[in-house]
Parts: structure tokens; sequence; C-alpha cells
């Protein structure tokens, strides 16, 4: 039975990152070897290698309570050491947000827990997780269960609070568990929980976030704004025996669906639990046709396609795995889950690949070898042709080929003029790129949002007041766009230019594409629409809401206006950078040419010598290339680039009036 099988894929993911991160380095290195690297080609390559370090795999549970999302991550990151990793027993369930990985930078084998009452701060939670004196620190020994047991059941901790102390930390009371006697309700001891474990999964990149029900979404905004979207696989949880509840529908209109078309995020809805339908007195054949109705009509109403809707049990898989029951283990339908996590992966591995980063830094590479096998190839002819002449023709076919050398470095140096040039008039576009997303325009926009709002008595003008705000944004994106079609169309007419070479899929390799971050501005403003028409928005007191607003909405939209000032100066420095590369690599290849060929000639060597220094000159030459060889043959065995997303764009406005 292989139980392996997420671990083995997971493995080949992260050694294909660590060789690819290899070869960049190589190059680099090969680069500096042989004083054929620019500076913008190696800070080029240094910020492809600082992408690679950053990515990993990151699988979010996502669910209302007791549909068995821990029972999942159990079942996916068993291990004869660690058994049962997360509390599971009935009554207990996950209470807080809780994130599992592995980083040796920080303490190992611990769990990290932020109280509740940081909730009453409007501090943002990536902040507080650059602030660890915030933090309550267990830690525990991976090989002794009952310590792992006793660490990471902290994460279902709770206590008892009065309602009003439970408002104010953001909950909704109507949700809570109440004792009639006091009064009281039970709410969770812990915000977040961060659990640092050295498992074989986690150490291969996997990161995994369970997320406790419709409750913790809707109270912690970052978790629809930020972790949701930045995971790979999204795994939406269901009940097998009930399907998609009104509260499970909620999740999903509201926090998951809008994701279905963003790059990288692939989305399993999962009808867990199966094993509850498992009946001997009725037929196998009956009990699968009942479960095939359920993921259809499941699928149906989450509009998903059917193979994107999993039946399976993860207490059977945990089972199965924990007492190597093969046959179990199939029935619970686990391994196709993980086969289809494996997808993602591959999936991961491909849009890595079609980054623009990388894509260009393997360009390089390969145009270097090619240049370099064409220079080669001239100096074999020229080499022959020396040997086929006589002695006093040798010192006339060394000027010949010296004069022809210079011709072509000549070309070479018009064009790297040339290239200066479009440098400059790319560079002119960064005025206009700048100014639909300066700093000093969206700090105006926030402070008359924020004055709006405080002016503002009724619920009606707070919730109007966040409207405009994203109209102005959208204003502002729109206007960018109009910019980055201008500059892109520079960028074109340089690629393009009769010197180059190069046919019109180059320049759109290269052009400027904010469709990403397109997609997420949009994200932002449909949970700004559900903050302004939620009945928590409603009657929340108004400085809650002003403070909410600030704290959440605005943050990402700043964070998003910084990425996009980012990208811009990034694109302006890199977007010649291959063609100012290639030039450069022919241009010292051909000077080192052509000062061979002169010290041949003035010195008046015997042709003997001359055949001698050429032959030298070949060999360094072909050293360098078998240098640069085995990266040549990666680079050309590496998968073809994953086919972009051409999702229509369309204005904020428009949308908000179109759902209207």
């Amino acid at each position: 039975m292989d139980i392996k099988n997420l671990h083995r894929q997971m493995a080949q993911y992260n050694t294909w990152k660590t060789q690819l991160d290899g070869r960049l380095q190589a190059f680099g290195e090969w680069c500096k070897t042989h004083q054929l690297v620019t500076d913008d080609a190696q800070r080029y390559l240094q910020r492809a290698r600082k992408l690679l370090s950053a990515e990993s795999f990151t699988v979010a549970c996502v669910g209302e309570f007791s549909r068995g999302k821990t029972e999942l991550i159990n079942a996916l990151l068993y291990s004869q050491t660690t058994g049962r990793l997360l509390p599971s027993q009935p009554g207990r369930t996950t209470m807080c947000p809780t994130e599992i990985f592995w980083d040796p930078a920080q303490p190992r084998n611990c769990v990290r827990l932020l109280p509740i009452e940081t909730r009453r701060s409007a501090t943002s939670m990536q902040n507080f997780k650059r602030i660890p004196q915030n933090w309550f620190t267990i830690e525990f020994n991976p090989a002794e269960h009952e310590s792992i047991a006793d660490a990471i059941g902290q994460v279902s901790a709770n206590k008892r609070v009065t309602r009003a102390e439970a408002q104010r930390l953001g909950f909704d009371v109507a949700t809570l568990t109440q004792d009639k006697a006091s009064g009281m309700v039970e709410v969770p001891i812990w915000r977040h929980a961060l659990i640092n474990l050295d498992h074989p999964l986690l150490r291969e990149g996997l990161r995994i976030v369970d997320t406790p029900g419709l409750n913790a979404l809707g109270n912690e905004p970052e978790l629809t704004l930020k972790t949701l979207p930045d995971a790979q696989a999204i795994l939406f949880l269901l009940a097998a025996d009930s399907g998609v509840s009104a509260s499970d529908m909620t999740i999903w209109r509201d926090h998951i669906a809008h994701l279905r078309d963003s790059n990288g995020t692939a989305i399993l809805a999962l009808l867990n639990k199966i094993d509850t339908l498992w009946d001997d007195l009725t037929p196998a054949a009956e009990t699968a046709a009942n479960v095939e109705r359920v993921r259809i009509e499941t699928a149906h109403l989450l509009q998903l396609a059917p193979e994107q809707v999993l039946p399976l049990s993860a207490r059977q898989a945990l089972l199965a795995k924990t007492r190597q029951r093969s046959e179990t283990l199939q029935r619970s339908n686990f391994p196709m889950l993980e086969e289809r996590l494996a997808e993602c992966i591959m999936r991961s591995q491909q849009q890595i690949v079609s980054h623009r980063l990388v894509s260009n830094s393997h360009a390089m590479i390969s145009n270097t070898y090619t240049s370099l096998t064409r220079r080669i190839d001239e100096a074999e002819s020229q080499l022959g042709q020396l040997r086929d002449s006589r002695d006093t023709q040798a010192e006339e076919e060394v000027a010949r080929q010296r004069e022809k050398v210079r011709a072509a470095h000549h070309r070479h140096h018009k064009q790297s003029l040339s290239l200066r040039t479009s440098k400059k008039l790319l560079s002119h576009q960064k005025a206009s790129l700048e100014a639909p997303i300066a700093e000093a325009k969206l700090e105006r926009m926030i402070d008359e949002a924020y004055q709006k709002m405080a002016d503002s008595w009724t619920t009606v003008g707070l919730t109007r007041a966040i409207g405009d705000f994203f109209d102005d944004v959208d204003s502002c994106m729109n206007q960018l766009l109009r910019e980055v079609d201008r500059a892109n169309k520079v960028l074109t007419s340089i690629y393009q230019r009769p010197e180059h070479g190069l046919d019109e899929s180059m320049a759109r390799k290269h052009q400027l594409n904010f469709t990403a971050e397109r997609r997420q501005l949009r994200n932002l403003e449909a949970n700004a629409e559900r903050l302004r028409h939620s009945l928590n928005s409603v009657i929340a007191p108004k400085k809650t809401l002003i403070n909410r607003f600030i704290a959440t909405l605005v943050k990402e939209v700043k964070a998003l206006f910084g990425s996009l000032q980012t990208s811009t100066c990034d694109w302006l420095e890199d977007a010649l950078t291959p063609l100012v590369h290639h030039n450069q690599h022919q241009k010292q290849l051909l000077e080192h040419q052509m000062m061979r060929l002169g010290q041949l000639r003035e010195q008046g060597v015997s042709h003997s010598e001359k055949l001698r220094a050429l032959e030298a000159d070949l060999r360094e030459l072909r050293l360098a290339r078998k240098g640069l060889t085995p990266l040549f043959a990666e680079v050309s065995r590496s998968p073809e680039p994953a086919p972009g997303n051409s999702a229509k764009v369309v204005s904020l406005h428009a949308a908000r009036q179109a759902a209207g």
C-alpha cells in the first residue's frame, strides 16, 4: 500500500525548485568566471532566485464546524511518529485559525498562540506575526505523542466571557455556546495558532491552513483577503450525509467562489464522511449511487465541474493508514485526493516556469549558449581558412578576419547605443505609470474616505463612503491600465526593430501585465461590498466599522498599490535586460576576438604561431561552452510554460452595477 504518494510529489517539487535555483546560481557564477555578465543580468538572476525561495505549496482547509477538516489534516500528515496530530475527539474542534508548517529558522517543534484579546487592536495579523512577545509559545517533543497532543490541543481551548465582551471581540453571540445559568458564552482563548513541526511533508515545503468555520472567516478579514487567495489549493469540506447547508453556502459565496478563476488557486469540494452512508443492509451499488447523486447535486449548487467534487472519508483514511489496511484506504477515496493535490503541485511548477523572471533567465542561458556556439563555428571557419593559406597569405587572412570582426562589432556597438536610447525611451514612461498609484494620491483618498465616514451619522453614509473610496481606487487602476497599454506599445516597437531579429511573441513575453493585481482588487472590492451590506455593519458602532475598514481593506489596498509600484519599477529596469545581455555578450566575444587578431597582426609572428594562438582561443571558447552545456540541456528539458489566464477585465463600477 502506497501511503507516501503526496510526500513523493512534494519531494519531487522541492527537488525541482532546488535544482532550478542551483541552475540560476551556476549561470551567474559561469558569467562571472568568463566575464560575460552585466549588472542588470546579475540582478535579474538574483530576483528570480528570491522568487523561488519564497515559494511554498499551501493547502487551505475551509468549511463549517464538524465537517472533518481536522481529521483530514491528520490523514494528510499521518506518520508513525506523530499518529493523530490534531485533537479530533467528540466535542472538541479547532477553535482558531491554525497554520502548520516547518521553518528551521523559527523555534523547533512548538505551538505559538496569539491571545483572543488582540482582536481589540486594529493591528493586522501579519504585523502580529512580526511581534514575538505577543505570542505564547509551547514546545513539544515530536517523538512523544502525549507531548504533541498536550501542546497542539491548546488550539481547541475556550473560555467563558460575558455577551458584551464577546461582542467587543467581534463574535456573533447567536453562534456561540451559552451557559443558561450564568448567561456567559464560550469563546476561543486564542485568536491564531502557528505550529512549527518537523515533519517529512512539511520539510518539503507543504503548508496547511485550517480555518474554523464561518465565524472565524467573518471576523478575521485577512483569512479571506490574503490567506485564501495566496493558497495554491483550497479544500472546501462538506458533509456527505447532508450536502450543502445554508452556512456552507454562505462560506462558499462570501469567501471562496470568487477565487475559482484566480491563477494558481485550485478548488476542490470534498464530500467528507461518506462512511456514514456505508450500510451493511444496503447494497454497495445503491450506496455508491446515493453518493454519486449527492456529488452531482453539490457540483450543480456550487457551479463546479463534477470532477472538482470528491467524496471521501478522512476518518477511514486515517484508520487505514494507521492499521495498514489497503482496501479500506481505497474505499475511503483518499488516494484520489492525494492524486488531485499532486496535479496541483505540477500546476504550481508550471506557473513558476512561466513566470517572467524564470522564463527570461532561461532565455538568457539559451541565448548565451547559442551565441557562444555561433562564435565557435566562426572561429573554426577562420582557423580553417588560416590553415589553408600559405605563410605569405597568413597576414592578409588575419587582416581580412579582423576587418570582418570589426564590422560585426560595429553593428553590435550601434545596437548597444540603440538599446541605451530605447531604455531612456522606456524610462520616460515611468512618471505616467507611477502617477495613478502614487503613495501621496492614495493617502489623500484614504483621508477623504476616513473623513466622510467620521462625518456621517448614518449607516448609509458610512457604506457610501466605502463605495466612493473603491470607485476612486478603480479609477486609478483604469488610468494605470491605460498607461500600461501605452508602455507596452513602446516596448513592442523596441523588440520588433530589425536589428534585434525578434518576432512579436518575444515582445508579448516581456510586456507589463497586471491581470493578477486587477483580480486581487476585484476580490477586495467584493469584500468591501459584503462589509457594506452585512448585518454586522448595520449594528456595529461607527468607530468599530471605521477601524475595521481602515485596518483591513485599506491596508490591503495600500499593500496592492505598493506591489504595483514595485512591479512597475522592476519592469522598467528589466524589460530590456534579455536584449542588453545578449548584445553585451556578443560585443564581449567580438572584442576578445578582435584583440587577439590585432595582436597576431602587430607582432609579426610566424604562420604556425598564429595557428597556435587561434587554436588556444578556440579551446577557451569550447571550454566556456562545455561549462554552459549542462545548464543549456536542463533548460531545454524544462516543462513548457502553462498558458496564461486571459480572463476579461472589466471595471469595478461596471461589475457592481451589473450585479445590482
